[in-house]
C-alpha cells in the first residue's frame, strides 16, 4: 500500500517502476534519471513546485532501484553542523511574549473574557505553565511581566533546541505551538508565505523545506552508487527520505564514518556535465520514462523566464493615476527594526488595531526579506540583494528601501520605471510591478543614485 501511494505521488505507477529498474533497462533509467536531475536544480528554468515533482521522481525510482538491488547506499554526509542558523530563538521568544502579554491584557477585561477564541487559549495555557496559576475568569489574569514571559519562552526553545541535537530528530511542532511561537517569527522564510505562517497553529502548514529548518538532519544526505563497465553514477537522498527504507543497521554503518560526496554521472569513461542534460529537453526525459506530467507537476514544466515575459507583455499599459501604496505595502513589507515585533503582535492580536506608518524621511535599515542591517541605501544595498536574495525580483516597497526613502511617486516612476507586471487576486487591480536587479543596478549608476539621492532629488 505505501509503495503504490509513493509510485503515484511520483506519477508512476508500480508496474512501471519494475520496469524501469529491470536489470536490461536499469542503466538507460539511471542515464535519464541524472538528466533530470540538473533540471531539478534549475531554478531559473523551473517553478519551485514543479521541480519539487522532479524529486518526487528522483526518490521514487532510487528506493525501486535500491530494492531491486540495482544500486547500493554508499555514503552519509552529515549536515548537523548547520542545524539552528535559520532558527532566531531570541527573536522569537521577544515576539511571543509581548503578542501574549498584549492579548492577556485584552483578557483581564471580562467583557472581552467572555468570548475566548482559540489564540486566546493558548495564551491562557501559556500563562498558566509560566505563573502556574489556572485561568477560568478575568480576575485570575494578574501581575503581566512581559520580561518573565520572555525568559520563560527563551528557556523553552534553547531546550527544545538542545534535545533536537542531542537526540537528532526534529523540534516538535506542537511544543513550539505551545509556547505561541508562529513559524514566521522563528524561522526564516521569506516572501508571501511569511504571512501564510503567521499564526501560533500555522505549524501544520510547512513544506519540506520549512520542516527541514527545524529538524538536526535535515540537511543530511545519503549517497546511492551505481557502477557498471560503462556507467557510474551517485545520487543523493535527504536523509529523511531515504531513512523511510534502508535498513537501520546499514544507516549506523553509514553514519559511523559521515564523509563527503557529489552528485556526479560517467558514461562510457566521459562526465556528464549539467549543461549537456539541460540541453535535453525536460518533457522528452520524462515522457521517455513514462511520467504523469500532470500529477507531479502543477506548472506542467513552464519555463518560468518565458511565463514572466508573457506576464509582463500583458501588464506593461499601467495607468499614472494609481494609488502609490499599493501592493505589497498594506503587507507592511518595509519593517523598520523596533517596528518588527509590534507589526507581528498586531498579527495575532484578536482586536485590531491600526498600524503605525513610519514618518516619511525615515525609511527602515533592514533588509525586508531578511532583516540583515544594510546601510546606506543605493549600490550597497544592491550588493545585499544580489548576494543574498538573486533570484528574487523586487516589488515597489522593495525597490524603495533599496533607494532609499521617495515621497514623489511621480519622479519615482520616472527614475525606475518597472521591468514587468503580474495580476494578482484581485481582478480589479492592475497587478504588481516587479524590477530586475540588474535594471536597478544600470539606473542607479546611470542617475548617480548611489546613497539615495531620489531623496534629495525631491527636496530640491
Amino acid at each position: 500500500m505505501q509503495e503504490s501511494l509513493i509510485s503515484e505521488t511520483a506519477g508512476l505507477t508500480s508496474l512501471q517502476l519494475a520496469q524501469l529498474c529491470q536489470a536490461s533497462r536499469i542503466e538507460h533509467t539511471l542515464h535519464l534519471l541524472f538528466h533530470m536531475n540538473h533540471w531539478a536544480k534549475a531554478r531559473e528554468r523551473l517553478f519551485f513546485a514543479d521541480r519539487q515533482g522532479l524529486y518526487q521522481v528522483k526518490a521514487a525510482i532510487l528506493r525501486q532501484a535500491y530494492a531491486v538491488g540495482a544500486i547500493e547506499a554508499c555514503a552519509y554526509v552529515d549536515g548537523a553542523a548547520d542545524f539552528g542558523k535559520d532558527i532566531t530563538l531570541e527573536m522569537a521568544a521577544d515576539i511571543a511574549a509581548e503578542v501574549v502579554i498584549e492579548r492577556l491584557e485584552d483578557l483581564s477585561d471580562a467583557s472581552m473574557f467572555a468570548n475566548l477564541n482559540e489564540y486566546d487559549h493558548m495564551a491562557c495555557g501559556l500563562y498558566t505553565r509560566v505563573t502556574g496559576r489556572k485561568v477560568s475568569s478575568a480576575a485570575d489574569i494578574c501581575e503581566l511581566d512581559v520580561q518573565l514571559m520572555r525568559e520563560f519562552i527563551y528557556t523553552r526553545l534553547r531546550d527544545l533546541e538542545a534535545r533536537a541535537r542531542a537526540t537528532r530528530r526534529p523540534i516538535p511542532c506542537p511544543e513550539l505551538a505551545a509556547l505561541c511561537i508562529a513559524p514566521g517569527d522563528l524561522l526564516y522564510i521569506h516572501g508571501n508565505r511569511f504571512y501564510t505562517l503567521g499564526n501560533w497553529d500555522s505549524w501544520d502548514e510547512l513544506d519540506a523545506s520549512e520542516r527541514r529548518m527545524l529538524d538536526p538532519e535535515g540537511l543530511s544526505l545519503i549517497a546511492f552508487r551505481y557502477s557498471s563497465s560503462n556507467a557510474h553514477y551517485v545520487f543523493h537522498l535527504p536523509f529523511r527520505l531515504a531513512e523511510e527504507f534502508l535498513p537501520q543497521l546499514r544507516i549506523c554503518e553509514l553514519q559511523r564514518i559521515p564523509t563527503t560526496s557529489r552528485e556526479r554521472g560517467e558514461y562510457y569513461g566521459r562526465s556528464i556535465t549539467e549543461a549537456e542534460c539541460l540541453e535535453h529537453p525536460v518533457e522528452a526525459i520524462l515522457g521517455e520514462l513514462g511520467v504523469n506530467v500532470a500529477a507531479v507537476c502543477p506548472k506542467l514544466l513552464t519555463d518560468k523566464q518565458e511565463h514572466f515575459m508573457a506576464q509582463a507583455m500583458l501588464y506593461t499599459m499601467w495607468g499614472e493615476d494609481e494609488d502609490f501604496a499599493d501592493e505589497d505595502e498594506d503587507l507592511a513589507a518595509l519593517w523598520s527594526e523596533d517596528e518588527l515585533p509590534e507589526q507581528k503582535v498586531r498579527r495575532c492580536k484578536k482586536k485590531k488595531k491600526s498600524r503605525k506608518h513610519r514618518e516619511p524621511g525615515h525609511p527602515t535599515t533592514c533588509c525586508p526579506l531578511c532583516k540583515q542591517k544594510v546601510s546606506p541605501p543605493g549600490l550597497p544595498r544592491l550588493e545585499h540583494w544580489r548576494q543574498a536574495h538573486y533570484w528574487h525580483d523586487l516589488t515597489v516597497s522593495q525597490v524603495r528601501w533599496l533607494v532609499g526613502n521617495v515621497t514623489s511617486k511621480h519622479q519615482f516612476y520616472l527614475d525606475f520605471p518597472p521591468d514587468y507586471r503580474l495580476p494578482n487576486s484581485d481582478k480589479q487591480a492592475s497587478g504588481t510591478r516587479y524590477w530586475k536587479l540588474e535594471t536597478l543596478r544600470g539606473r542607479l549608476e546611470t542617475n548617480s543614485l548611489e546613497v539615495g539621492d531620489v531623496e534629495r532629488q525631491d527636496q530640491v
